[in-house]
């Protein structure tokens, strides 16, 4: 399928959408700082190397009570709607636009993208056009095994996901959950069926 006729993947239904926000693998819920250093403790013990961050208010704690991710995932907004100012933004910078309750299909070839960046030692920021909550699903399933996914949840919680494939295939069943056309959608994507994992 040509990327023209496969352009996002759209969450309709509210059961889903709802299920898109319950706090499941590593959920830590407590207030930085103190969320953030169990999740450096968890990275040391789960041995990962690779942080990756989804939204900005994440992205900035762990900037600011650990290091800089290797790689970001932001909209520069806050559920809010209050602008959020990062200064440190180095390396290389993609852009992509996706709208609230969407995938773009795009998002997937630029998540693998900039990990083979991260791999080759760059820090890599994704600037989102839109909302990039659920960019939290391409940034899982195209990362390395030794990356740690960390993204907040409106109800408070800080949760981690280590990439390794139980958790891959865990968003790709939460994916079923799409109308039967948009599933089709989505299987047809190249990114997702092109899952060997070879870095798992």
């Amino acid at each position: 399928m040509s990327k023209a006729n496969c352009p996002r993947l759209v969450l309709r239904s509210k059961r889903a959408r709802a299920l898109m926000a319950l706090p499941f693998a590593i959920s830590i819920p407590r207030d930085p700082p103190n969320s953030i250093m169990i999740a450096k403790e968890l990275f040391n013990d789960l041995k990962l190397s690779v942080i990756a961050t989804v939204g900005d208010v994440v992205s900035f704690n762990v900037a600011t009570y650990w290091r800089r991710p290797d790689l970001r995932i932001i909209d520069l907004n806050t559920r809010r709607g209050t602008v959020v100012k990062h200064s440190d933004i180095d390396g290389i910078v993609y852009r992509v636009k996706n709208e609230r309750s969407t995938l773009a299909y795009e998002s997937f070839s630029i998540l693998r993208s900039a990990y083979a960046n991260v791999l080759s030692g760059n820090r890599v920021t994704v600037i989102v056009d839109g909302e990039e909550d659920l960019l939290a699903i391409p940034t899982v399933l195209e990362a390395p095994s030794n990356t740690g996914v960390l993204y907040g949840l409106y109800t408070g919680y800080l949760v981690l996901i280590p990439a390794v494939n139980e958790y891959k295939i865990l968003m790709l069943k939460l994916l079923t959950l799409l109308d039967q056309d948009e599933c089709e959608t989505l299987c047809n994507c190249n990114s997702v069926n092109n899952y060997g994992w070879k870095n798992s």
